[in-house]
């Protein structure tokens, strides 16, 4: 399961899946959850873990 969820993460976040395999265990890190029930919402698609991407600064052009 975690493999599946790693691959899936890696197309997600256009990364290597050594890189995926890090951002899982440090969202479950940060979560206090256990990576095999992060993997199962990961592949069951109930968790991006693209959605916790800080925002982009706005560009100078786009501020009033």
């Amino acid at each position: 399961m975690v493999h599946q969820a790693t691959g899936m993460l890696s197309v997600q976040l256009d990364l290597p899946l050594g890189e995926a395999l890090l951002r899982l265990r440090a969202y479950t890190y940060s979560h206090d959850r256990s990576i095999i029930e992060a993997a199962e919402d990961v592949v069951s698609r109930r968790l991006r873990l693209d959605d916790d991407r800080p925002e982009p600064e706005p560009s100078k052009e786009t501020r009033g």
